[in-house]
């Protein structure tokens, strides 16, 4: 199955996003770049983590996490 990943900014994020993931049915894979040996190096050089969707989801995916920040950043 291919995948696509979509960038998370923060835990936060992650944690509303994935309930909207749940409630549309859509299948997601979290992949955080946490690291406690290496103290957050891995959050600075690739960002927090990453959503992996279906391709065949990418555009809704998308489109709930442009509404979803677009709720918080107005």
């Amino acid at each position: 199955m291919e995948t696509v990943r979509i960038p998370i900014r923060d835990p936060f994020e992650a944690d509303i996003y994935i309930d909207i993931l749940k409630t549309e049915n859509i299948p997601y894979a979290l992949i955080p770049n946490e690291s406690l040996p290496y103290n957050g190096i891995f959050e600075m050089t690739m960002g927090w983590g990453v959503v992996d969707v279906p391709k065949e989801y990418e555009a809704l995916a998308v489109e709930l996490l442009t509404a979803l920040r677009d709720t918080y950043e107005d």
